[in-house]
């Protein structure tokens, strides 16, 4: 297979549904993978695999050779402006034509921490040379499934340090629509897409959603920001990281995370996932 499109991050929430995606309607597509990763279920559909390391430039050039596209995701680490540095470094050395960067919504303003990252990443593949396209994706609706499903199967419950702040929560299988779009389609070179479910919900309006889906009572915890410290820190979180979803928590008590957005429409012609929707579609998730 002489594949020409590449995949970083395929593993990840939203790149496995974006390979899903480009492998079923027959785009030749490389993944990179690690030695621990589960590769099952890439190779059932039938892409190439490649072994690259994020902190390896190297690997990551012989990743890219013969590819034209790339799409990358990189995981939410301290380091995780040098691992993509290290992503873009080598794309200019195999002479990839097109990046496209999973950002984050607010990447442009700079909201908080983490924004500050992305934007980093951003600026450095704007003075590449290589044409991009960044997804500035709001918080994704599968952060429920992942990692809050626990306490809302056991506690009937999920807590956040966030009041009554609403977000326009995304599903990431359309964030996964709109990278296939701007991987197989032209004319979305040098473009930045806000990208956001189609409406704003609160802790407590998706509490709500969750019951109905679930038929048991399940409530959102305004908890303080010491408290969400603490949980995140007893985690085994890195200290940067803990800081930098406080100050998100912060972005989105304030109001800056509940823009809505028509751009997965507009890219993919398809309407965006409402809540309600990946409720029923999870509800297994959140009842055990």
């Amino acid at each position: 297979m002489n594949a020409n499109i590449l995949v970083i991050g395929a593993t990840g929430t939203t790149g496995k549904e974006l390979v899903r995606l480009l492998a079923k309607n027959g785009h030749k597509t490389r993944v990179t993978v690690r030695p621990t990763s589960d590769k099952r279920e890439l190779q059932a559909l039938g892409v190439e695999l490649v072994q690259a390391d994020l902190n390896d430039v190297g690997s990551l050039v012989k990743a890219m050779d013969g590819i034209t596209k790339a799409y990358f995701a990189t995981p939410l680490v301290p380091n995780m402006v040098e691992l993509s540095s290290s992503i873009v470094c080598a794309a200019k050395k195999a002479g990839v034509k097109h990046l496209v960067k999973l950002s984050g919504g607010g990447a442009e303003i700079e909201l908080d921490r983490l924004a500050k990252w992305h934007r980093a990443v951003e600026r450095e593949m704007e003075q590449s040379g290589i044409a991009y396209t960044f997804l500035r994706a709001n918080s994704f609706m599968q952060n429920f499934s992942n990692f809050n499903a626990r306490t809302i199967r056991d506690h009937g419950a999920f807590y956040a340090p966030h009041g009554d702040g609403k977000s326009a929560h995304i599903d990431a299988r359309d964030i996964a629509k709109v990278g296939y779009r701007v991987l197989t389609e032209e004319g979305h070179q040098n473009e930045a897409y806000y990208l956001s479910g189609p409406e704003a919900l609160s802790g407590a309006e998706i509490a709500n959603i969750l019951s109905s889906a679930t038929g048991k009572v399940v409530k959102y915890v305004n908890v303080p920001i010491e408290a969400a410290r603490a949980s995140m820190q007893g985690a085994g979180m890195p200290a940067e990281i803990v800081e930098g979803l406080l100050e998100h928590y912060q972005v989105v008590k304030s109001g800056h995370t509940a823009r809505v957005s028509s751009a997965v429409e507009e890219i993919t012609g398809q309407k965006a996932t409402y809540f309600e929707a990946f409720a029923q579609a999870e509800r297994e998730a959140f009842v055990g």
